[in-house]
């Protein structure tokens, strides 16, 4: 009797059989791509504790005009998170009174095109972004307080002031969304000055490429953040920077 046809036949369902690998024991199941961070999903948020560790995630990290400098910005269903760090953020850098961390908020249709005026300096604010609000804080550790915008280029102290908390060079601080009128979305620009006479300087702007680190009377920015808070990218995302 030929059993030739037979053999065939089984060597054929074995065959079949190796085609379903994933039925296998051993079959190495290779994963889908991990999804690109503008996809659907949770919108983003990081709740960070304001107690001088820096507890930012990688992206809520962003380069900024100093090399040695980086800021840090991210958010939560209740909060605006803001970080910096870098040699000038020190109480014990030189002059540390006259230095400033700024952080300028737009949050409404309407808004200032130029910050506050220190000693000479000023700066412009980039074509789509017009500030509501602005956080301070004196590197110093003495002085950090909430400004409004008033209308006419004139600004006034509002409530609360900032939570912060400064460690060795890291500062961080946070604001209430309620208290800057912050809906789903806002836009943010943020850097520092040294108002300090013959010695005035505007350096760290957040994004590396905003500005040229130096003295301008009237220094023009040209990058902010643009953070939505429906949004599911990390706020370093490539797509919220504007404009």
């Amino acid at each position: 009797m030929n059993k030739t046809p037979s053999l065939l036949l089984l060597l054929a369902a074995a065959a079949c059989g190796d085609d379903k690998g994933s039925a296998r024991p051993d079959a190495r199941v290779i994963p889908d791509a991990a999804p690109t961070s503008d996809t659907p999903g949770q919108p983003y948020r990081h709740v960070i504790a304001i107690d001088g560790n820096d507890d930012f995630a990688s992206g809520d990290t962003f380069p900024t005009t100093s090399a040695s400098f980086l800021a840090r910005v991210s958010w939560d269903d209740v909060n605006l998170y803001v970080g910096y760090s870098g040699p000038d953020l020190a109480v014990t850098t030189s002059d540390a009174n006259k230095k400033w961390l700024f952080v300028y908020l737009d949050t409404t249709a309407s808004g200032e095109t130029q910050s506050e005026q220190y000693n000479t300096q000023r700066a412009t604010f980039p074509s789509g972004f017009a500030a509501d609000y602005y956080l301070r804080y004196k590197v110093d550790g003495t002085f950090s307080t909430l400004e409004h915008a008033t209308g006419s280029g004139t600004w006034t102290t509002a409530s609360p002031a900032p939570t912060t908390a400064q460690t060795g060079m890291f500062v961080e601080m946070s604001i209430p969304l309620s208290a800057i009128g912050a809906g789903t979305q806002l836009e943010l620009v943020s850097f520092m000055i040294n108002e300090k006479n013959l010695a005035e300087g505007t350096y760290a702007g957040l994004y590396a490429t905003n500005f040229t680190d130096g003295y301008s009377a009237n220094m023009q920015l040209t990058e902010y953040l643009h953070a939505d808070f429906t949004s599911s990218r990390v706020p370093n995302d490539d797509a919220n920077r504007r404009p």
